[in-house]
């Protein structure tokens, strides 16, 4: 997981004669977002940080185009690590799983069509039999990386994997649940086409599998 001190050390390709994100403008948020993460590290000392990971995908920077910048590629992948950084702190917050949902939703017009539909509908035949998609599984899910076709991001999808699990984990003790499984068939993960991304299909499997699991519950609590 992304900390504190590696965004003291994040350096950007400069920009000039293309366009950029303005260079004070980035680095007064990479400031926000070090006190962000250091204040989780170290317990939250002076209260919960103004930074949440909703609010990262939003964040905006005034454009370069003649004057110095820093590639807007390399900052909108660091965006996505901070994001999925502090989304995994806010995951022991009930309201973590929720936000979840909205800070990895990117309008429509930018993301491939999404393959999660409802289980009934999306798979293509009834799932066999089996044992239910446990919360201590999600971290040792692994996903085949892409590079020159299209993928997920992969600070989305981690971070989503982290409220899933956190919902999950809510799920099998009977407590509140903080996601629902029309929130996991709704998710949309920022596309990837020249940049390392994780395997559409295998992500899309697999929140099927989570879809499945969730469902079990929701199914369990309404008996």
């Amino acid at each position: 997981m992304l900390t504190s001190t590696a965004i003291d050390d994040v350096r950007f390709s400069v920009t000039k004669f293309r366009e950029g994100y303005e260079q004070a403008a980035v680095d007064a948020f990479l400031s926000e977002a070090r006190a962000a993460l250091a204040a989780w590290e170290t317990g939250i000392p002076d209260g919960a940080p103004g930074l949440r990971a909703q609010d990262v995908p939003g964040w905006r920077f005034p454009p370069t185009k003649f004057g110095n910048g820093y590639d807007q590629d390399e900052v909108d992948d660091f965006l996505e690590k901070i994001a999925g950084a502090l989304l995994g702190y806010e995951g022991g917050a009930a309201e973590s799983a929720a936000a979840a949902s909205a800070a990895f939703v990117v309008p429509a017009e930018d993301v491939a069509p999404a393959s999660v539909v409802p289980a009934a509908v999306g798979l293509a035949k009834p799932a066999a039999p089996g044992p239910v998609l446990r919360s201590s599984a999600l971290p040792d899910k692994r996903f085949s990386a892409t590079r020159f076709r299209e993928g997920y991001s992969q600070a989305g999808v981690d971070g989503f994997l982290v409220a899933a699990r956190t919902a999950l984990a809510e799920y099998e003790r009977a407590g509140e649940p903080t996601l629902t499984s029309t929130d996991v068939v709704n998710v949309r993960f920022k596309p990837t086409k020249f940049r390392v991304g994780y395997s559409q299909d295998e992500v899309d499997t697999y929140l099927d599998e989570i879809v499945l699991a969730i469902r079990h519950h929701e199914a369990a609590g309404r008996d």
